[in-house]
């Protein structure tokens, strides 16, 4: 059994069991249906479907009133709202890219790891190398663009994102919590946002709980030790993470675009009657007239046998009849069923019909770039999009890894991200790159957005320095970073002998002022 120091009293006791970030990512993987309610989403469909109306093919005709009975009331029907927007989220594309362009918006690489110093004591070399390398540690096992890239797609679909953080010597994980049962409480000095989880939820779990081991199970004890009833119980701080899209009001969570609902509902149904029409436009029926006889006042006077005239009918049915085209015998003429609409009119319809729906998400220009004419328009359209899409949840984010890091690291270094997408990024570069050629100190984070993290950087540098003494060996290139005229200066590349290069008329050129001389 592991053991912890109590901090309150500097005792020594038992600490109960807690599965690794690695053990929690499997379990997450196999499992991970029986915590997200996927099954809300489908739910929340057969509560929109209008049952008045029928059809004979299958087709969901939703209910516009239940929908704005949702919006009228959002603080009723926060549940209902959540998912409606994970049904729209697996069901439309316009919805789902629009989530997921929002979502990617973030570039958590852009960023500067700050060591504390002070300007009237200075600075401990070996203290800050120390607290450096500790909190550059701790960055580069949580992974936090792939980790956090879950709970932005959560917050932009449902507002808010609950999450319990495991982190060992195996990395980080995040495992995300049911926001039914789960609401928030208050903001952290940081900036970030507490949370509460309903522990009800593990009545009819209890192998999900022995699964999850702490703090969970530390969570239920207390709430089965609470005579009065409280179920709601605090998410303990150093495993806590809660991101909130509309951070301006944490008391009411909605989703993002709950705006564009009816459009997008719109949308589905324009999308699925035309599907219909598609398939009536290729649709042909074939019919064989059985004749009478000229002349005949018997209807059953047949030119020929009815049951002769059956075999060779199923046999064109069975072996000439290509898909989509039907056939009948009749005993008369039938008058021609057209299904033939204007196709073309239908299909810009649907993408009109697109182009409105991005056009009211208030974003998301390149999405729909149709509408995007020359380069300032676009970069315009793009820093747009990126202060849309992270304004809100960066400062959150950076409160929330600097309060993480202060339970892992003593004396951690400060992380502070840079306002930039990854549409965006490659300005930032620019603007660092030329900072240092002042002499800024920006090449750690200059290199960071080229993928390496600080310790990769140095390490790299100390390979290629110290132990290839690369610089030594290779030759740089000619540049106006490593040409030099003084023959004397030890940097640069070597300058070229004024003789090297001629040309044979050169050559030529230069024996006759010899022999003149």
């Amino acid at each position: 059994m592991a053991q912890k120091v109590n901090k309150k009293s500097n005792s020594v006791e038992s600490a109960p069991k807690q599965p690794t970030a690695a053990e929690m990512r499997n379990w997450y993987m196999d499992n991970h249906k029986h915590i997200e309610a996927y099954a809300s989403a489908e739910q929340a469909a057969k509560l929109l479907r209008d049952v008045t109306k029928t059809s004979t093919k299958t087709i969901t005709a939703f209910n516009k009133e239940t929908l704005r009975t949702y919006l009228q009331n959002i603080g009723n029907n926060e549940k209902n709202l959540r998912s409606l927007s994970r049904y729209l989220y697996y069901r439309s594309q316009v919805y789902y890219r629009l989530i997921m362009y929002n979502a990617n918006m973030f570039c958590l690489d852009a960023r500067s790891v700050i060591p504390s110093f002070d300007l009237v004591k200075g600075g401990d070399v070996n203290k800050t190398l120390k607290s450096y390398q500790n909190t550059l540690s701790v960055l580069d096992k949580m992974n936090l663009q792939y980790e956090l890239l879950k709970a932005y797609v959560t917050c932009f679909r449902e507002d808010v994102f609950y999450g319990c953080v495991y982190y060992d010597d195996t990395g980080m994980f995040i495992l995300p919590l049911d926001p039914d049962y789960c609401k928030i409480t208050g903001v952290y000095a940081s900036g970030d946002f507490s949370f509460h989880m309903d522990m009800s939820y593990f009545r009819q779990r209890q192998a999900i709980l022995d699964a999850w081991g702490e703090p969970f199970q530390s969570m239920y004890r207390a709430y089965e030790a609470d005579t009065t009833g409280g179920k709601w119980q605090p998410m303990q701080d150093e495993y806590a993470i809660c991101l909130k899209a509309r951070a301006e009001d944490w008391e009411t969570v909605v989703p993002v675009f709950s705006g564009m609902f009816n459009s997008l509902i719109n949308l589905l149904d324009l999308e699925d009657i035309q599907a219909i029409a598609d398939e009536q436009e290729i649709y042909k029926m074939i019919w064989l007239e059985l004749e009478t006889l000229q002349g005949s006042n018997e209807p059953d006077d047949w030119k020929v046998d009815p049951s002769l005239v059956i075999q060779y009918f199923n046999k064109m049915v069975s072996e000439a009849m290509p898909d989509y085209t039907s056939a009948a015998v009749v005993p008369g003429k039938l008058e021609t069923i057209d299904f033939n609409s204007d196709a073309a009119k239908e299909t810009n319809k649907v993408a009109k019909s697109t182009e409105t729906v991005l056009n009211s998400a208030g974003g998301a220009q390149i999405l729909n770039s149709s509408t995007i004419s020359g380069t300032t328009a676009f970069t315009a359209s793009v820093k747009s999009d990126t202060e849309f899409a992270i304004s809100m949840l960066l400062p959150q984010t950076q409160a929330w890894v600097n309060r993480f890091l202060s339970y892992q690291v003593t004396n951690p270094a400060k992380v502070k991200f840079f306002e930039v997408s990854v549409y965006t990024k490659e300005e930032l570069k620019k603007n660092l790159l030329e900072s240092a050629t002042y002499g800024l100190p920006t090449k750690l984070a200059l290199n960071a957005l080229n993928g390496f993290s600080e310790l990769e950087t140095m390490a790299m540098n100390f390979l290629e320095e110290e132990c290839l003494q690369i610089t030594d060996k290779f030759v740089p290139l000619q540049s106006s970073h490593t040409m030099s005229n003084d023959s004397s200066s030890e940097g640069g590349a070597p300058v070229k002998d004024a003789t090297d290069g001629l040309t044979d008329e050169g050559e030529a050129s230069r024996d006759k002022t010899d022999n003149k001389n």
